[in-house]
């Protein structure tokens, strides 16, 4: 299957919430209870651009699937630490797509200088689990029944990976997604397209 990733937009927020609607009517996998409104995605959207990246990968005529980080934690020494998602069609799971879009969003994250990414996901999911595993995380805890969703509890788990060589002294400030060479960005999806 042949793809395109690139930076998210206004224009990608109702094929994005139509991947994102079964995951929240039919699934644990995010915890949140009702689909969101177009508008309050958007909002999402802004809150994450231009600071973080906000990747969305194309197919031939559809949305197949994106990603994006955004700050793991509020106080100021967590401002190095990311969380990360990614939702893929459910006709384009297996196929790819999840990897290229993590693949494309790590390495973003590294050249802003992120140090810590992180991803939670709700267990038993196999396919996100093996995705982590895949892109270099490891397993960091289990946290049994932390959501109820669906009638009954979920236990949760975190993935962590380190994005920078340990250092000795402070880490360098943090350059927003917003401010990268167009250029470099430009490389780094295009290496995780498929065409």
């Amino acid at each position: 299957m042949s793809f395109r990733l690139r930076p998210a937009g206004e224009a990608d927020i109702f094929p994005m919430l139509a991947i994102y609607a079964p995951y929240v009517r039919d699934t644990a996998i995010t915890f949140e209870y009702t689909v969101p409104t177009a508008a309050e995605f958007g909002a999402r959207l802004r809150r994450v651009l231009p600071d973080h990246p906000w990747l969305v990968c194309h197919g031939p005529g559809r949305m197949l699937g994106y990603a994006y980080a955004h700050r793991h934690m509020e106080r100021a020494a967590y401002a190095w630490n990311v969380e990360c998602s990614v939702y893929v069609l459910d006709s384009a799971r297996g196929r790819g797509v999840g990897t290229a879009l993590y693949g494309a969003l790590l390495e973003l994250l590294a050249l802003q200088g992120v140090v810590n990414a992180y991803g939670c996901i709700a267990v038993p999911n196999a396919a996100s689990e093996a995705l982590h595993r895949a892109a270099g995380f490891r397993l960091l805890g289990h946290f049994p029944a932390s959501g109820w969703k669906q009638g009954r509890w979920h236990d949760i788990v975190w993935y962590g990976k380190r994005l920078q060589e340990d250092g000795a002294g402070a880490p360098a400030p943090l350059r927003p997604f917003g401010s990268l060479d167009g250029r470099v960005v430009a490389a780094v999806l295009g290496r995780h397209s498929r065409t």
